[in-house]
């Protein structure tokens, strides 16, 4: 049986074999059947033999078969992964407002972090929820009117023209 490789995985491609194994097995059955049920001589029956082992080995069943099964839902996979992350759908969105208009984001207070609020009452440096890096004294950043969520300019700026809310609470802006 021809494995079939993929760029995602050892697993993977492990499943799409036992998937085309299963389709293969199937259609085996099938023939098989149609094979002893049909009238046909023995030339046709041995032709047709042929092409069935000829198909498996260069995989052309596995293709015309599992193919468009598979290629349809691991090109739905990479789409995913691959559009950017302005284009997917959130997974967390309430329907809520949309992106605020980007003079309103700029009017939004901005500050710089202070060595007293680059850290947690701990000690542990604290970091920007959006690009999950620590805060460092003297970045610029905005801390949200309402909840009062600290994150960087850039970041906070980006999300709230598509959002419009905290990425933490979602809360409105």
């Amino acid at each position: 049986m021809i494995g079939l490789a993929t760029e995602s995985g050892v697993l993977r491609g492990a499943g799409i074999g036992a998937i085309s194994g299963a389709v293969f097995s199937i259609e085996v059955a099938e023939a098989s059947r149609d094979l002893w049920h049909s009238g046909d001589s023995g030339v046709w029956t041995v032709l047709y033999m042929v092409d069935i082992i000829s198909s498996l080995l260069s995989g052309r069943l596995v293709r015309e078969k599992v193919g468009p099964a598979v290629q349809s839902a691991v090109q739905s996979q990479i789409s995913a992964i691959s559009s950017p992350f302005a284009e997917t759908s959130d997974l967390f969105d309430t329907g809520g407002s949309r992106g605020l208009p980007a003079d309103a984001v700029r009017r939004l207070p901005a500050m710089e972090i202070a060595a007293d609020s680059a850290v947690d009452a701990a000690g542990e440096a604290l970091c920007c929820s959006v690009c999950l890096q620590d805060f460092r004294v003297g970045e610029p950043a905005r801390r949200l009117p309402g909840c009062r969520h600290v994150f960087h300019v850039s970041c906070i700026d980006c999300w709230l023209l598509r959002h419009g809310s905290c990425p933490l609470c979602r809360r409105d802006i």
